[in-house]
């Protein structure tokens, strides 16, 4: 028996985790996850901020999945001010939101298969994300962190020339789709090296809370999309997508079928989308208030799992006194100190960027 650290600082940990290994040979006898290196202390800066100066913290969570976190937090401001966010504001959410999934999913392939020494999808997948970012930019000025929803809709709006922009986008995406298939889905190598290896039960799975793509390719059909629908999935006839066993393989392979689904989903929107207002909110963005004694859970669906928003109001009505964040990637790095138990070595990078979470997320 011998102690073996695998990392903080190790390319597949994706962010700056530390993992305790207590190794028999080559096999994992106990693992023990250390967190906190990233740690920056968002949820104790934002009770000194104004309700709308906390939007850019937020983004800086999930650095990659921006916008769905601030989704979250406006459902959360919205049901608090009984805001009714207009229908056009509601689809353009709605497509960024699908825009930004198909963007953390494309990375979560590239990272899972480059860990296990394939770089090609990789490179290819930096492609996708770049026209998606491209995107964003057009529309909103910035690339990664927009702060582009605001109470009661959405700071800009999207005029023909970006929805002919999105539509190229989408219509060009099965080719990126195509060379996942031919490069790791349909490799024997990859099948090889991902099938049976770090299968994640239901058992599991819900004993420590894991949501999103981990959980629903264990069969597990929880997707809050589907149980408390949010911008407009209710009229897009959204249902969950569901494999039987949780392993290395499955995982990569249900985010290759929900980036499909959202290419669907985005089409339908593009499909529903007619003129009209794209917020209402500019009278509250100075000095918003908030109701006193006032608490609220809200949650959106992003590329990782449930992101929640539990935010509390006492006296002072201008900044929270507490907001809180449930964040999916810190119930699956806790995870690991059962999952990685009797694996091999050879099979913890695997295993790791098959998971697809993210530090900032879990270190706030």
């Amino acid at each position: 028996m011998y102690t073996l650290n695998y990392g903080p600082h190790h390319p597949s940990t994706h962010g700056v985790l530390r993992l305790k290994l207590t190794m028999d040979g080559e096999r994992v006898a106990n693992c023990k996850p250390i967190t906190g290196y990233l740690y920056r202390g968002v949820e104790r800066l934002v009770e000194s901020k104004s309700f709308i100066s906390i939007i850019p913290y937020i983004d800086r969570l999930d650095y990659l999945a921006p916008v769905i976190s601030e989704h979250a937090y406006m459902l959360a401001l919205e049901s608090l001010l009984q805001i009714e966010v207009p229908r056009r504001a509601l689809i353009i959410r709605t497509i960024f939101d699908e825009l930004t999934r198909i963007s953390c999913h494309v990375l979560g392939i590239g990272c899972a298969t480059y860990d296990m020494g394939l770089l090609s999808l990789f490179l290819y997948g930096f492609e996708e994300r770049e026209a998606i970012m491209k995107i964003f930019d057009a529309v909103t000025g910035h690339r990664m962190h927009l702060a582009y929803y605001i109470p009661g809709g959405v700071i800009s709006d999207i005029t023909d020339e970006h929805v002919m922009q999105i539509q190229l986008f989408i219509n060009q995406l099965p080719e990126y789709l195509d060379k996942v298939e031919r490069l790791a889905l349909d490799s024997f190598i990859f099948k090889y090296r991902t099938k049976g290896v770090g299968v994640i039960s239901q058992d599991m799975a819900k004993g420590f809370g894991i949501s999103g793509v981990n959980l629903r390719s264990s069969g597990v059909n929880y997707d809050i999309r589907d149980i408390k629908p949010y911008g407009i999935y209710s009229e897009l006839d959204f249902q969950s997508i569901l494999l039987e066993q949780s392993d290395c393989y499955n995982r990569t392979y249900l985010r290759y079928l929900e980036i499909k689904q959202s290419i669907k989903l985005i089409n339908r929107c593009l499909d529903l989308l007619e003129p009209g207002r794209y917020n209402n909110g500019f009278n509250l963005l100075r000095n918003l208030r908030l109701p006193k004694h006032s608490i609220v859970y809200r949650s959106v669906e992003n590329s990782r799992g449930e992101f929640g928003i539990h935010l509390l109001i006492n006296d002072n009505l201008l900044h929270p006194f507490r907001l809180h964040f449930k964040a999916p990637s810190f119930s699956i790095v806790n995870m690991l100190r059962e999952l990685l138990v009797d694996c091999e070595l050879a099979d913890i990078s695997i295993i790791l960027g098959s998971l697809d979470f993210i530090m900032g997320d879990c270190d706030r």
